[in-house]
């Protein structure tokens, strides 16, 4: 396993510039020429700025397709629309995003916070952003080095963890971290913490603190929501009780990001959308669109897709609707361009949201049989999406389907929810999560998940038509650690996806 760091650090430093002028490092009690005292409050924003771009840039442009949310019609998006992507796609995500820019940086801060535990709130973020790191890896990769991995010159080809018991470790990291956030710290983040700002120390300890433990017990209902397959009944209440701990109660709870106001500053959306790779290679899928077009009655489009999409030469059509670009053909004349929810340098990048854990509660409740409460919960979470994406209610889109009651919900309830569901995520890798756990345990490697995506011709595929479960490990990987490596096929299972 290899380390490199690239231009993405720019990033970085855009949040850092957000930052920096206003730390008053002797107010802090830091010692700015002391490097030990310097780091810890420097590479807190450093290692949330990667992860937002781990799980935002290729790693999202790539789920996002393999759901057909968009289409890649040239080049490496190409690829992944035909289940042809390649170990050397994801170097840049696994190496520089997940590992040396996040991963690496977020074990100094902890070991320096253990050293030094006048910085325990700095430790306390910090392993709650490595459980976030671990979780998104599991879900993309399976298996993956961590024990041994962020030590590389004591070892330079570290093994790998089991998908299973880095989830274990994943959950055991969240309640550290709520642990030391819950203690007292002589020191603690406050502009410096890009996740939950405060202007004082004083006053992120009031304020940033219940936000934390919020996103954990919003996380916690999450990665509990994924081993569905595993168990079903267990799993379902595990996540209400995360929930019942105490998490997001509205939109303002969730937890976003937003990037510099400049194209060079801007997060990895808006970046990759302006250049010829994104204005080329990528495009809202036909499929996606068709789903929005008339959602609610004929000419009465779902109301965010116009924030989703944007319109062009021919976008709408003659009939009104807006028009994408066929899953595995090129851009059409006219095709509609991604519009301002993702392509304005400001505009938010989502980790988890309101609607999310909505969602959530809806699945939890369903399995478990409680479908006054499933249908209350799917309620919330559609309007939440609607007003979050737009910026208003829709009383005609609530009422044909955020209408729900315990006797409309048990029809088709999973269906309803995992589609709302669906169109919420728009471009968040969890959408590809639920994709697969939607699909029936044991179901042959061909069997669709929910909503149903549009199947290839198996010879235009790289798999024979079955769809792909996991990503690719880089070429670093099996250049360097093969010995090491679980697997090279796309289409094994991470551990929850039975």
């Amino acid at each position: 396993m290899k380390f490199i760091k690239d231009r993405f650090l720019i990033a970085a430093a855009g949040l850092l510039m957000v930052c920096l002028p206003s730390c008053d490092l002797e107010e802090a009690n830091i010692n700015p020429n002391n490097t030990t005292d310097a780091a810890v409050p420097v590479l807190l924003a450093s290692t949330q700025a990667n992860l937002v771009w781990a799980i935002n840039d290729f790693a999202a442009q790539s789920t996002s397709t393999l759901v057909q949310q968009l289409a890649g019609t040239l080049n490496v998006q190409l690829n992944v629309t035909t289940y042809k992507y390649l170990p050397t796609n994801f170097q840049t995500t696994w190496n520089d995003h997940f590992y040396a820019g996040t991963m690496k940086d977020l074990k100094t801060i902890i070991d320096k916070s253990t050293e030094n535990q006048a910085y325990l709130h700095y430790r306390g973020v910090a392993k709650i952003q490595m459980a976030m790191a671990l979780g998104y890896i599991v879900d993309l990769w399976g298996d993956a080095p961590y024990t041994t991995a962020l030590d590389l010159e004591g070892n330079p080809k570290p093994t790998y963890d089991r998908g299973a018991d880095l989830y274990a470790e994943m959950f055991k990291l969240f309640d550290e971290g709520v642990a030391d956030l819950n203690s007292p710290s002589a020191l603690s983040p406050s502009t410096n913490d890009r996740f939950f700002p405060a202007a004082t120390e004083a006053l992120w300890r009031t304020t940033s603190i219940p936000r934390w433990i919020k996103t954990v017990n919003a996380l916690k209902a999450r990665y509990q929501n994924h081993l569905s397959k595993i168990d079903a009944q267990g799993s379902a209440q595990k996540a209400l009780d995360a929930i019942a701990a105490g998490t997001f109660t509205s939109n303002a709870d969730e937890l976003k990001v937003s990037f510099g106001s400049t194209s060079d500053t801007a997060g990895p959306w808006y970046q990759f959308l302006q250049g010829s790779f994104g204005l080329n290679n990528i495009a809202i899928s036909q499929e996606f669109i068709t789903m929005l077009n008339d959602r609610v009655s004929p000419g009465v489009d779902d109301p965010r897709l116009r924030f989703y999409a944007t319109d062009n030469v021919g976008s709408p059509d003659a009939d009104g609707n807006y028009i994408g670009t066929p899953y595995g053909a090129t851009i059409p004349t006219g095709a509609a361009k991604f519009g301002p929810y993702i392509n304005t340098p400001g505009a938010p990048t989502n980790i988890i949201t309101y609607a999310e854990v909505k969602f959530i509660e809806a699945e939890a409740n369903f399995r478990l049989g409680k479908f006054t409460e499933a249908a209350a919960a799917l309620n919330a979470a559609v309007k939440a999406s609607i007003l979050r994406v737009t910026g208003a209610a829709d009383a005609a889109y609530e009422a044909k389907y955020a209408s729900e009651t315990a006797a409309t919900i048990q029809v088709d309830g999973l269906q309803k929810i995992f589609t709302e569901k669906y169109i919420a995520l728009f471009l968040e890798t969890e959408a590809w999560t639920d994709w697969r756990r939607s699909i029936p345990a044991g179901a042959a490697g061909t069997t669709n998940g929910i909503p149903a995506i549009k199947v290839l011709p198996a010879g235009d595929t790289g798999t024979n038509g079955v769809f792909p479960r996991r990503f690719l490990y880089p070429t670093s990987e099996i250049d360097n650690n093969v010995e090491n490596i679980t697997s090279t096929s796309m289409t094994e299972r991470v551990f929850w996806d039975l």
